[in-house]
């Protein structure tokens, strides 16, 4: 294993694993390679009498801080199984704001970059990197390929046979308002949409050339959002609450619509009846409104950008 081609990361995940030292076990009291996820590590230590002021009983031990320098790395495995190396300095600023969080409370902290809070998180995988095991599968025998794309990352690509839907189980149902944030590629002109959450005969780019979008909807729009991209790579979010429904593509505003949340009985991306061929890179949903151009959704952006440099926006 060379440690300099591992993947670095800046931020971790509840469900990273850290390796650990098991000195008590072992055949003949031989000390034992084990494993923790970091919310073991959170959990244990928040627990400890003398914990920082107000951080819930939260102490880095001081043979943590003592044993390696801050430009020295751990290694640990993602929730895709895949090593990682973090430095030091990085790994006690995530445990000492309590790790990431992904329960979807609003608490403070981030996952993989992102803003905590999100309901689901999927990256060039079907495993839903949010924390909270809201995994797609595939609605038929067939599911999306997995390939390196865009910047160099894993992406899901559609070949356009119109047999490759997945499905999430429906996770909205409690929620006031909805935002969606998705990177995607499109090779395929027309007649596509890349997320559904009713019975609806939507589009997220008809033949006119524009949206006919019921994302977060009870109906769809007509016409709306126009001019919606038939080639190349882009970043597209949905803003909705009851009030008002929001379409930016790559942060520019398809116009403001006024609109009644509804958060469907269903979660499909890439409906087989309206053919996708393309990929998606990232695809990112928070079960609350966050406005345009906020804190958090300039938070997203700049998290989105920074893992995908060659999409157009700044």
């Amino acid at each position: 294993m060379e440690v300099s081609k591992l993947k670095t990361i800046v931020n971790l995940s509840l469900n990273d694993i850290l390796p650990a030292l098991d000195i008590d076990g072992g055949v003949s009291g031989k000390p034992r390679l084990g494993k923790t996820s970091i919310a073991s590590i959170i959990d244990l230590v928040s627990s400890t009498p003398n914990g920082s002021p107000g951080g819930g009983g939260f102490a880095i031990p001081t043979v943590i801080k003592t044993v390696a320098d801050s430009g020295d790395y751990f290694i640990g495995i993602d929730v895709d199984g895949l090593l990682y190396k973090i430095t030091k300095a990085d790994l006690l600023a995530s445990l000492s704001s309590g790790g990431s969080t992904s329960s979807g409370s609003g608490t403070s902290g981030t996952v993989f970059g992102y803003p905590s809070g999100m309901a689901l998180l999927l990256e060039g995988s079907l495993t839903d990197k949010s924390g909270n095991t809201r995994n797609a599968s595939a609605v038929g025998s067939n599911s999306p390929l997995i390939v390196t794309a865009i910047d160099g990352k894993q992406v899901l690509r559609w070949n356009g046979s119109g047999t490759q839907e997945l499905q999430v189980t429906p996770f909205l149902s409690n929620s006031i308002g909805a935002t969606l944030y998705c990177v995607f590629t499109i090779y395929q002109a027309d007649n596509y949409n890349l997320v559904r959450t009713a019975g609806l005969d939507d589009y997220w780019k008809f033949v006119s050339g524009s949206g006919y979008f019921g994302t977060f909807k009870n109906s769809r729009f007509e016409s709306y959002p126009l001019s919606m991209p038939n080639t190349g790579s882009h970043l597209l979010s949905i803003h909705a609450d009851f009030n008002t429904y929001e379409v930016l593509v790559d942060r520019v505003s398809k116009g403001q619509q006024q609109s009644t949340f509804a958060p469907g009985d269903r979660f499909r991306i890439g409906v087989n009846d309206k053919v996708f061929t393309g990929d998606i890179a990232t695809l990112l949903v928070y079960p609350e409104y966050i406005a345009p151009n906020s804190t958090k959704d300039t938070a997203v952006k700049n998290t989105i950008k920074s893992n995908y440099p060659s999409l157009v926006f700044s």
